[in-house]
C-alpha cells in the first residue's frame, strides 16, 4: 500500500511546558530555529507524502496563517481549525471529508524517525482497520501506553502493564473507522480500544527505537530536542549512479518501459534507508541534446519512486546534469560542473541535505564515477549490472552504523 496523506494531531494546549505555550502551540515551537513541525513535514516529505492535513485547536489561527493552502517542500498543507475542542478522535472526524482511504497519522509534539514506507507496506489493510507503530524504549517510559501484542495483533494498550513497547503516537489508519455521527471522542480513551478489541489493531515494533524517538510534550525533552535533532538530521549519503547501478545501461534512458532494474535493488535501497539517506545522481545529456525534456526525466523519476515506495523503500532526491557542450538549447550549454566526475551534483546535495560526509558512498559502474570518488574523497563501491545490489547494502550498512 502507498500512502500520499497525512494527518497531523496539532491541537493540545501544552500546558506542562508552561509559559512556553502560553502565546505559542506545542508544534511551532522553535528547535534550532526552525518550528518543530516543519521537521514533521520535512520528514514526511521524504518518504513521498504529497498531502499534510493540520488538526487545529489551541490557538489554530496561527497554524493557518502560516500554512494553510500553501506548498512546502512541495507538499500541500491543509489546516482545520475547531470551534471548540473535540478531542483528538473528534479532531480526525472533523476531517473525515478531506481524508484519502489510509492516511498516516502522527502526533505534531513527536518525532519518529522510522522508514514510513517499509510501515505502508507492511501493513495488512485485508484484515486490520489501522496499524500502529510501537517504540521499544530502555527508559522513560512510564509517561506512555504500553503495548501487548500477540504476532501482529494489538491485544492492548494501557499504562499498567510491563511492556516495553509504547504507543509512538504513529498510525496507519483506515477513513472508515472515523466515519461517525457524534465529534467528540477521544482517539486513545474510545476510538483505539474499540479497534483492539475487535482485534483489528496491527502492530508494528520498532526495536531500540530510543535514539529516534522523542516527545516535546514535557520541559526536559523539549530542552534535549535541539541536539536530538541535530544528531537525527545528519546521516552518511549513498549516492546510487543511476544508469548501469540501479537500472540497466540502455543509453539514454528516459521511459519507464525502458528500466531493467538490478538484481534485488528495491531491497537494497529499503536496507538503507533507515540509517542513511539514498540519492541519484546521473549524467542526462539526452536532455541537452534535446532527445527528451526535463519533464520526461522528472516523470520517470517520481515513477522509479513510486515502484520502491510500493516495495517500502525510496529515494529521498534525484539529482541529474542535464548539459551538453552542443546544445540547441543555451541553459544547458551552461553549469558543466553539474557533469560526473565534477562534483556539482554533490554539491546541490549538500545544500539541501544535513549529509555525515566522512560515511558517505558512491555507488557507481564506471571510472568516471570513481574519479568523482576520489575528487571529493569518499568511499566507493564499483557495481556491475546483475550483481546482487544487496549485498552491497549490507556491507556499507555495517560500516555506517559501526561506532
Amino acid at each position: 500500500m502507498i500512502l500520499n496523506q497525512a494527518v497531523i494531531l496539532c491541537g493540545g494546549q501544552g500546558k506542562r511546558l508552561n509559559y512556553l505555550t502560553k502565546n505559542t502551540p506545542k508544534p511551532l515551537l522553535k528547535v534550532n530555529g526552525i518550528p518543530f513541525i516543519e521537521y514533521l513535514i520535512k520528514n514526511l516529505s521524504r518518504h513521498g507524502i504529497k498531502e499534510i492535513i493540520l488538526l487545529c485547536g489551541y490557538l489554530g489561527e496561527k497554524f493557518v496563517s502560516k500554512y494553510h493552502n500553501k506548498y512546502f517542500l512541495d507538499v500541500k498543507i491543509i489546516c482545520i481549525k475547531e470551534t471548540k475542542e473535540l478531542g483528538t478522535g473528534g479532531a480526525v472526524i472533523n476531517a473525515f471529508k478531506k481524508l484519502d482511504k489510509a492516511f498516516y497519522l502522527l502526533n505534531g509534539d513527536t518525532y519518529f524517525d522510522v522508514n514510513l514506507n517499509l510501515l505502508s507496506s507492511q501493513f495488512n489493510s485485508k484484515k486490520y482497520d489501522m496499524m500502529m507503530c510501537c517504540a521499544e524504549l530502555r527508559s522513560n517510559i512510564s509517561r506512555y501506553s504500553k503495548i501487548n501484542l500477540d504476532k501482529l495483533t494489538i491485544k492492548s494498550i494501557n499504562n499498567k502493564n510491563k511492556s516495553r513497547y509504547i504507543n509512538s503516537g504513529l498510525y496507519i489508519f483506515k477513513k472508515k473507522i472515523f466515519r461517525l455521527k457524534t465529534k467528540k471522542k477521544s482517539l486513545e480513551d474510545t476510538i483505539l480500544p474499540k479497534i483492539i478489541n475487535r482485534k483489528k489493531a496491527q502492530g508494528f515494533v520498532v526495536k531500540n527505537a530510543q535514539d529516534i524517538f522523542i516527545d516535546i510534550g514535557i520541559p526536559k525533552d523539549f530542552r534535549r530536542s535541539s541536539l536530538f535533532l541535530k544528531k537525527n538530521l545528519i546521516k552518511p549519503a549513498i549516492f546510487f549512479v543511476r544508469d548501469g547501478t540501479i537500472n540497466k545501461n540502455l543509453e539514454y534512458v528516459y521511459q519507464k518501459e525502458k528500466i531493467v532494474w538490478n538484481k534485488n535493488v528495491f531491497n537494497a535501497i529499503k536496507i538503507l534507508n533507515q540509517n542513511c539517506y539514498v540519492f541519484i545522481i546521473t549524467n542526462q545529456s539526452g536532455i541537452g541534446r534535446g532527445f527528451y525534456t526535463e519533464k520526461h526525466m522528472v516523470k520517470l523519476h517520481n515513477w522509479m519512486n513510486h515502484q520502491l515506495r510500493k516495495k517500502g523503500a525510496h529515494i529521498d532526491d534525484f539529482f541529474y546534469a542535464p548539459y551538453f557542450k552542443y546544445s540547441k538549447i543555451n541553459k544547458f550549454k551552461k553549469n558543466k560542473n553539474l557533469r560526473k566526475p565534477s562534483s556539482g551534483m554533490i554539491n546541490l546535495c549538500k545544500k539541501k541535505w544535513s549529509i555525515y560526509e566522512k560515511k558517505s558512498f558512491i555507488i557507481g559502474d564506471s571510472d568516471v564515477d570513481i574519479d568523482l570518488a576520489r575528487k571529493i574523497n569518499y568511499r566507493y563501491f564499483k557495481v556491475n549490472f546483475g550483481e546482487n545490489l544487496e549485498i552491497i547494502s549490507r556491507k556499507i550498512l555495517k560500516i555506517v552504523t559501526k561506532q
